[in-house]
């Protein structure tokens, strides 16, 4: 376990992004494993949520984006206390034609931006692993039809390999 001043925790912000019934998502590729994850990523010092949102998805797709609400939560949390990761999901939204400018952006772990038939969120290699869940209220329209709701869904910490 690691002492109180290393202790920290990573808040990573993802936003939905849904068309024609597919989600927009990015293929990460790190230690030799590609993986799939919600777009977006960590909330920086004196940063709002929104603004990391538009930052992160411009970094990593080349969209511009505006971000409608928030949608849920869920954690990471390493057994260990090596890591914690609070991920917060909003849905959003493309601003104008920007879809035709979609790209992956040029980390070196980004392997591609795609949008996926959200039938394919169960079977894919998928962190935090939230596919089946995230499938699951896409399809039940959870996220269009009441605005009110909004969930955490718990630790999803998984041992994954050294990524």
């Amino acid at each position: 376990m690691l002492n109180g001043s290393e202790r920290h925790i990573r808040i990573r912000i993802g936003v939905i992004l849904v068309a024609d019934n597919k989600i927009l998502l990015v293929e990460h590729f790190k230690n030799g494993r590609s993986y799939w994850l919600i777009p977006g990523g960590g909330l920086e010092y004196g940063e709002t949520i929104v603004e990391c949102a538009v930052r992160e998805l411009k970094e990593e797709t080349n969209l511009d984006i505006s971000v409608s609400r928030f949608l849920f939560s869920s954690e990471s949390i390493a057994p260990d206390g090596s890591k914690h990761i609070l991920h917060m999901f909003f849905l959003g939204k493309i601003i104008g034609d920007s879809i035709k400018r979609l790209r992956v952006g040029e980390d070196p772990i980004l392997k591609s931006a795609a949008f996926v038939d959200i039938d394919r969120l169960d079977k894919l290699e998928f962190y935090p692993p939230i596919g089946h869940i995230v499938k699951s209220l896409l399809l039940e329209g959870i996220a269009e039809q009441n605005p009110s709701s909004r969930m955490h869904l718990g630790n999803f910490w998984k041992n994954y390999p050294t990524l």
